[in-house]
Parts: structure tokens; sequence; C-alpha cells
């Protein structure tokens, strides 16, 4: 039988709902189409959502990195690709990218797990990956950003309670809003004075509607912003590595 395609593309175009006060698009936006892109693709090979709650599983992405050449402009067109990497026991890759006549725009590398609903361990990706025709970009050989999780004394950005309309279908605060959040702790001069090219994400802990987050901010080297998102208990739900 002949493998799969591992990967899959479609034409896209920024619409005016996409895009911020300078007529391009978002961070938001930008990693909500690389979610749409990665469920559509994921349904077509059998490694969708309905197709691991059947198994008795559910997707957690682990670690995102967003790096950006240039974000589109309102109503312009593009092509986004999305494909997977070979898995391991327990995790696999899934990575991203936005580009037009040549020219990438944005690229994602995202590491994924599968976990058990009934003790939140662990799937083994033998049991259910697909078989597919490897034949895409390797990944990106830059490692993740490491970040340790002690923000004793780091500088206070914003809190956010979490509402109904940060939840998704797994009944915990989708992946983007931690980022929706996060920019929101700053003001629009602020967001066009950082001009942030690189998002390096950690999800670590789920949160849940009704909770309330703190942001925290630390200086790193060179010039790296540290956010760390601090649940009610103190404890690091999700970092960011901002450069």
């Amino acid at each position: 039988m002949s493998k799969i395609k591992c990967n899959r593309r479609f034409e896209r175009m920024a619409m005016p709902s996409m895009c911020d006060e300078n007529s391009l698009m978002s961070i938001p936006a930008i990693l909500d189409m690389f979610q749409d892109s990665a469920g559509i693709h994921a349904e077509s090979v059998g490694i969708g959502a309905f197709d691991l709650e059947e198994r008795g599983l559910f997707w957690i992405v682990s670690k995102l990195r967003l790096r950006i050449v240039r974000r589109p402009q309102v109503q312009e067109q593009f092509e986004a690709e999305t494909w997977i990497q070979p898995a391991e026991r327990v995790s696999c890759e899934r990575d991203w990218a936005l580009n037009k006549d040549g020219e990438q725009l944005a690229y994602v590398r995202s590491i994924w797990a599968a976990l058990k609903r009934d003790n939140f361990r662990p799937g083994h990706m033998a049991d259910f990956y697909p078989d597919a025709d490897f034949n895409i970009a390797p990944p990106d050989d830059i490692p993740f950003t490491r970040m340790g999780k002690n923000f004793d004394g780091a500088e206070a950005l914003g809190e956010y309670r979490i509402r109904s309309v940060d939840i998704d279908r797994g009944g915990h605060m989708n992946n983007v809003n931690y980022v929706r959040a996060l920019l929101g702790c700053f003001t629009c001069a602020q967001l066009e004075e950082m001009d942030i090219k690189e998002l390096d994400m950690q999800f670590i802990l789920q949160c849940y509607e009704g909770e309330t987050i703190r942001f925290v901010k630390r200086p790193s080297e060179d010039g790296i912003m540290e956010v760390g998102a601090l649940n009610e208990e103190g404890k690091v739900c999700f970092m960011a590595a901002i450069k």
C-alpha cells in the first residue's frame, strides 16, 4: 500500500478580520491559521482530533516556535503549507510555513504529544502515527529556547481572567489565546517598537475558564524578553521567549 502524503498546501488570504491596526496579519491570526491547517491535514491522514478521540487520546502541543520574516498585508494572497516529520516514541513534530512567490513569510516548528484521556499519560506514536512519505524539508536545526521556570522577582506585566471565549474543544484555554492575552499586556506603540520576529513558546499546564493568570517578564541574554504566565497557585503554565 502506498504511503500517505505528509504535507498539505492551502491557498490563503490575509482577511481584514485577521489584521492589526497596521493592516498586517496579526501574530495570533498567523498561529490560528497554523492550527487550522494542522487540524485539516491531520483529519485527512487519520490522526485528527476525532480519530484520536476514538482511541481515547487527545493532542497537546508542548513547544512551538514562530519565526516571522514579514507579516502578510491585508488581502494579500499566499500559500500555507503544513507537514509532519517522523515521530519519536511519544512525541512528533509538525512544521508549517507561509510562502509567496518562493519567499518564506513565516515558519512554525511545533512538538506534539497525544495524551490518554483516562490517565493523561502519553500514548505511543507507533500505535496510530501514519506511515508517510516524509519528503518535505527537514526540521529547523535551531534548538528551542531553554527557559527556567523560576520567575521570582520578575516584573509584572498584567493579569488575565480566562473567559468562555478562550476555551477550546479540549475544555481548557486554547494555546493561541495565551499569546493573545500576552500581547494584550503591551500597547500598540510598544508592540510596534518590539517588532517581534520570533516567538518561542512552551505550554506546561492547562488552565480553565474562570482562572486568573499573571504575566511577568524577566530580561535575558541577547536582548531576549522571557515571559511567564503563572496560575493562581503560582505555578508556571506558559512561557515565551520574545525576540
